[in-house]
């Protein structure tokens, strides 16, 4: 498993949210529910810290091939946005 907001190994959170479609040009699929989040990335949703997230994600995992950085800071952007606008408000859950 890995952390669906930066792609680090075990992570250690779950944020519930309602399942949502995903189309972004030539991107496409859907979040069927819960994100999975590592340390880092739970400290920074809690905080609402949407920038310091993306950052973290271009750290973490900075290529989608055959699109450039730019696109992929963006696509990252607005699908976190996405989790957030469908994100349950209640506190984040460890993962067993």
């Amino acid at each position: 498993m890995i952390c669906d907001f930066c792609n680090a190994p075990n992570p250690a959170w779950r944020f519930r949210a309602r399942p949502f479609l995903i189309d972004y040009g030539p991107i496409t699929g859907e979040s069927d529910a819960d994100w999975a989040a590592c340390n880092e990335c739970r400290e920074m949703i809690v905080a609402d810290d949407r920038n310091g997230l993306v950052n973290r994600a271009m750290l973490m995992a900075p290529a989608i091939p055959d699109l450039p950085e730019a696109d992929v800071r963006e696509l990252r952007r607005w699908s976190q946005g996405l989790f957030f606008t469908h994100r349950v408000p209640c506190a984040p859950v460890p993962i067993a």
